[in-house]
């Protein structure tokens, strides 16, 4: 397993390997093709492919805009929204690989950012489980979601 993250870019082949983007219980995430049209709506979205080796096996977006102050006080924070990987390849560790190398790509790419945010629904244990495995811990908020309450967690980013 070779996982690594790397910013959309709009090529041909990242467009072809999102139509073809699996994401069979999408009770909690927004397929990846509808998260792409709302960026290009939207200023703050940066989009995130999880590669493996050649093979586009996630997605998610980290987002700058003011959406990130429902979620903490925190001026130097992203919001991390819609992170999925594809049905077809779930249960091989690819979520667990993604976010380990969520730091390095957040402190390469985001120069001033010291926290990332994200909001897991109530009902979705499994997601829960693996963001607390991955280093995220929980805050105090909840907040209501389209889909229902939902827990914030974080992740801080160091710097040194």
């Amino acid at each position: 397993m070779n996982v690594h993250l790397q910013q959309f870019k709009k090529e041909t082949a990242q467009i072809e390997a999102l139509k073809k983007y699996q994401l069979i219980n999408d009770e909690f995430s927004a397929h990846p093709v509808e998260l792409l049209e709302q960026a290009s709506q939207t200023y703050s979205y940066h989009c995130v492919l999880v590669y493996d080796s050649e093979a586009v096996v996630g997605f998610f977006v980290l987002d700058s805009g003011d959406d990130v102050k429902t979620y903490t006080m925190e001026q130097n924070a992203l919001l991390l929204r819609g992170y999925s990987i594809d049905s077809s390849v779930q249960g091989r560790g690819y979520g667990a690989n993604s976010l380990a190398e969520l730091k390095a790509y957040v402190r390469n790419n985001f120069k001033r950012v010291s926290t990332v945010v994200l909001a897991v629904n109530k009902r979705n244990i499994p997601a829960q489980k693996l963001y607390l495995k991955s280093g995220f811990t929980e805050t105090s908020s909840v907040v209501l979601g389209p889909r229902g309450e939902q827990f914030v967690y974080e992740l801080r980013i160091d710097r040194t």
